[in-house]
């Protein structure tokens, strides 16, 4: 028998981000496992594979519409789920056009698969480009 703890991930065991259930709907491939009773945590662990996660069920960058930079450094995977810029095109983004466009169109709540701002996450890739 597998325990867990309820706001823990099952497979790396750190703590997760409670969700809204609308942020699932936006970001997974086949929602069709998704329980709406059911309450669903983001993992926080950038080395865990583990996306999404709500007791032992788990889904991972692959059950994604679009890739997260948060857990992958593959060149497609996404840094700003609002405007759909990947680690590829960070280079070629000015942070003054993104943040005026954030401050009109920001919907990163729902957009974004950790369901908060990718600013600081985007920001980060700017400096490693540096």
């Amino acid at each position: 028998m597998e325990f867990f703890i309820p706001e823990h991930c099952p497979k790396c065991k750190g703590e997760g981000k409670k969700l809204k259930f609308e942020n699932l709907l936006h970001n997974l491939k086949d929602i069709a496992k998704l329980e709406r009773e059911k309450t669903y945590y983001f993992c926080k662990n950038h080395a865990c594979d583990v996306v999404y996660f709500s007791g032992l069920q788990t889904f991972s960058n692959d059950d994604l519409i679009r890739k997260t930079a948060y857990k992958s450094a593959d060149l497609d995977a996404t840094i700003c789920f609002c405007f759909g810029y990947t680690i590829a095109q960070a280079d070629e983004i000015h942070f003054e056009e993104y943040e005026k466009k954030k401050a009109r169109f920001c919907a990163c709540s729902v957009r974004n698969p950790s369901g908060k701002c990718c600013k600081k996450l985007f920001k980060s890739f700017l400096q490693t480009q540096v």
